[in-house]
């Protein structure tokens, strides 16, 4: 009899390169529509920025107000706001009309941002542009809810709290003692 040696090749078998890329393909895949699916949107980083921007807004009026020599003029909404600038009108009356310009102008955000507005300690009620450009009369125009003069004053005292429409984040734009216009986070929100 006649041993027969048989090898037994025990080879482990592993992945093919076939296999692997495929593997990997499904697997970016998925991480990139879960990526696509996150709401990477800071609310506190954009309602900050909203803030400053309007504080500079309101510092570049009161600027531009003192070096051309005429009145400037802003008006909020309960989500957006508007320059206006005091320009002579037929007949030698003085009316306020928006001021189109592009550092001036309301910038969007990606976020729902609320505005409310203490003039001289007193909330102000406001509507949308659209509604108050309905009951404006001739008698009584809209008019800028904070005016920029040409003498550097700013008038009257006034708070703006910016806030998202959560109300998780809110600044506040002010008044200042030392600087016009003051922009800080509020406290406790």
């Amino acid at each position: 009899m006649e041993a027969s040696c048989q090898r037994v090749s025990h080879s482990s078998r592993g992945f093919t390169l076939i296999e692997l890329l495929v593997t990997v393909t499904i697997i970016s895949i998925l991480v990139g529509a879960v990526v696509i699916n996150i709401d990477f949107r800071n609310v506190g980083k954009i309602v900050r920025d909203n803030a400053l921007r309007v504080g500079l807004q309101m510092n570049l009026a009161a600027d531009q107000a003192v070096y051309s020599r005429q009145q400037f003029g802003i008006r909020f909404h309960p989500e957006s706001y508007e320059f206006y600038i005091l320009s002579e009108a037929d007949g030698g009356d003085a009316v306020w009309e928006i001021f189109e310009d592009k550092q001036l102008r309301f910038k969007d955000s990606k976020i729902d941002t609320d505005y409310q507005v203490d003039i001289s300690g007193l909330p102000i009620i406001l509507a949308d542009l659209e509604e108050e450009v309905a009951d404006a009369t001739e008698e009584d125009p809209l008019k800028p809810h904070i005016i920029f003069l040409s003498n550097g004053e700013i008038m009257p005292d006034f708070r703006i709290r910016i806030s998202d429409r959560e109300g998780e984040v809110s600044y506040e734009v002010a008044t200042g003692d030392v600087e016009p216009v003051v922009v800080q986070k509020l406290d406790g929100i």
